[in-house]
């Protein structure tokens, strides 16, 4: 709505712009134009308001007002105005080779061959001076505008297929997105199936042999005994239920085989781990100065150990011959966890095709947890993982923004933009109409040749006997006028 009230607006402001200029240059031109048929004010008003009509439909009858205005040229060249923007919205609108081949043929012959045809009888010079006119229009303010146009709609057109491809390529990206953090909240959920089993089940078993021990003792001991099993195994009946379901169709993933154990994520577990990289070729090395982890939360221990194994893999993909270094710090409360790498120096190994989705899926269990990741390139060009992680289980952060580096390429064309597009369209068809009273403000205007009037040369009787008898053998009663008409 706002685009087609702003388009309606600077129609009427380029309509009544090239009204105003075709008048004033043709009172300006009325000596130049004065054999024309519209020579006369009225004439005047007449071209301008014939130009105004041409712009008025240049875009739901493109054809005929091109048409249109190439006639209006070849009659009234002050017209330009009204030929250079119907020819440049020609341009935007035609896309194939053909049609653009059309344009340029009636901007540059038509004005020529009805000029030709209404000025055949004039003198050679008028008449070449006139087609000098209309062809110089026609190309300046007719066939560049169109180019120009055509150029611009070919522009415009490869934007917005590639607005329509990003937008699909963000609507995909967005997508694997949510799956990876899909994936990665029900594998979550496993960790807490494993986890939450192990405690339940032992509560059922010790539940179950205090109900055994308590069989012939207090009945109200017994009882309690009794409800207790019975509401340990019912919550892992259930607990299996809901989190099966979140875990179903989960895809196989890298660290499946890595089970959460009472070492995950603790000294000796990443040792290990950066162990099984340096013997794979990476130069990694690990400065730990925090406290060990072998008290703090299983979530808290394996997001630790996710961090440092995702960035170890994305370095074994992307820089194996880069230097790579681990560092865990913190405190009992927070846990900082940084894994950097240099860029790539011996070029030994092949890059690896990725997603960046592992990085996703971490941000997504260390958001889970209360903490923050962060995950960019360095100014060495190299790459680092930057993670805080709570070591006490927190609450969940409710945001859910998306990384830093996908941000959305589908934004539409600004008001800035579009009036910038108005005034550029509005200041060509002003130059195109400057260039042309340029043009013509130094060719003048040739006049026609006309005949000499005869000179009136007096010569006397005298003057006359003295030239026919050079030497007075003639008196000069003999000269006679008959003689002098012999004479001359």
């Amino acid at each position: 709505m706002r685009h087609s009230l702003f388009q309606s607006i600077s129609d009427l402001v380029l309509i009544a712009v090239i009204g105003l200029a075709v008048l004033a240059l043709s009172e300006w031109a009325g000596g130049w134009s004065a054999g024309g048929v519209l020579s006369e004010p009225a004439g005047h008003i007449l071209a301008a308001g014939c130009a105004m009509v041409a712009v008025l439909i240049r875009r739901q009858f493109p054809a005929v007002a091109l048409a249109a205005s190439a006639v209006l040229v070849a009659v009234e060249p002050m017209t330009s105005g009204a030929l250079a923007a119907v020819a440049h919205t020609v341009g935007l609108r035609w896309d194939r080779v053909p049609s653009r081949a059309l344009l340029l043929a009636v901007c540059a012959t038509v004005p020529m061959a009805l000029t030709v045809a209404n000025s055949a009888g004039d003198p050679a010079p008028v008449l070449g001076y006139e087609v000098m006119v209309v062809l110089v229009t026609g190309i300046v303010c007719g066939a560049l505008p169109g180019l120009a146009g055509a150029l611009a709609g070919q522009r415009e057109r490869l934007v917005q297929a590639l607005r329509g491809r990003n937008a699909v390529l963000e609507h995909a990206h967005r997508s694997a997105e949510e799956q990876a953090r899909s994936r990665e909240r029900a594998h979550i959920a496993g960790e807490m199936h494993d986890l939450l089993g192990h405690r339940l089940s032992l509560i059922a078993l010790h539940s179950g042999g205090l109900a055994m021990a308590t069989e012939k003792g207090d009945p109200e001991v017994h009882h309690s005994a009794l409800l207790v099993h019975r509401t340990g195994r019912q919550a892992m009946d259930e607990l299996r239920g809901v989190l099966g379901v979140l875990r179903a169709g989960e895809p196989a993933r890298e660290d499946a085989s890595q089970p959460l154990t009472p070492t995950t994520g603790t000294r000796a577990a990443i040792t290990c781990l950066v162990a099984q990289s340096r013997a794979a070729g990476i130069a990694v090395g690990l400065d730990w100065s925090a406290e060990e982890l072998t008290g703090a939360s299983p979530s808290a221990r394996r997001a630790v150990d996710r961090v440092i194994r995702e960035a170890l893999t994305n370095v074994h993909k992307y820089a194996a011959g880069a230097h790579v270094s681990v560092s865990v710090r913190g405190d009992a409360q927070h846990l900082r966890v940084e894994v950097r790498n240099g860029p790539e120096t011996t070029g030994r190994s092949p890059r690896l095709p990725g997603t960046d989705l592992g990085l996703v899926g971490l941000h997504e269990r260390v958001r889970l947890l209360g903490g923050t990741l962060r995950a960019e390139p360095t100014d060495n060009g190299g790459y680092a993982v930057v993670a805080h992680i709570p070591l006490s289980a927190g609450p969940a952060v409710a945001s859910t923004s998306v990384p830093a580096g996908h941000e959305a390429l589908t934004a539409a064309p600004t008001r800035r933009n579009r009036v910038a597009t108005a005034a550029a369209t509005a200041l060509g068809v002003l130059s195109a109409m400057a260039l042309q009273f340029v043009t013509l403000a130094f060719v003048p205007y040739p006049e026609e040749d006309e005949p000499p009037e005869p000179e009136e040369i007096v010569i006397s009787a005298e003057g006359i006997g003295r030239a026919c008898d050079p030497v007075g053998s003639l008196p000069r009663d003999r000269v006679t006028p008959h003689t002098m008409r012999v004479l001359l």
